[in-house]
């Protein structure tokens, strides 16, 4: 039964262990998508930058590059809004991480524990068995001795 409850404790410790795994590999990801979406406010910010240089324009120039600097600025902010959503997901799955590394550490206790246990019975059966050896051998030798002092 002891065995049992170890092999369950083992398939439970390695299905939180791929868990934990896959969730390692999202969160690199997100914060891979993180740093892209910063790498891209940076460069639109230098373009909206470029938009805002003095020259002298005429009036449909002018509208032209104020359309297209609102354009830029409307990506800004949908980018900053991806990285505020990334942002939520990484603490959900920080939070995540936690958990299953105190379920880790709990499952690999028990591990630890049943298979101390079987250890510990697995030599108390040794040790039984030896002492039962031993007896059969006084029991052989009184008999021996039995016999020989019959004679």
């Amino acid at each position: 039964m002891i065995n049992q409850l170890l092999a369950l404790t083992e398939k439970r410790l390695e299905r939180v262990q791929l868990e934990q795994s896959k969730l390692k590999s999202a969160i690199l990801q997100l914060q891979q998508q993180r740093k892209d979406l910063h790498q891209r406010i940076a460069i639109l910010t230098l373009q909206v930058g470029v938009y805002e240089k003095s020259e002298e324009l005429t009036q449909m120039d002018f509208w032209e590059r104020q359309r297209q600097k609102a354009v830029v600025l409307s990506e800004i902010a949908q980018c900053e809004f991806q990285i505020e959503n990334i942002d939520a997901e990484l603490s959900k799955y920080h939070l995540l991480k936690q958990q299953m590394t105190e379920r880790t550490f709990i499952l690999r206790n028990k591990c630890e524990k049943f298979r101390k246990y079987l250890k510990q019975q697995r030599r108390a059966q040794w040790l039984k068995l030896e002492r039962q050896q031993q007896n059969e051998i006084e029991e052989l030798f009184v008999h021996v001795d039995n016999k020989i002092t019959a004679q």
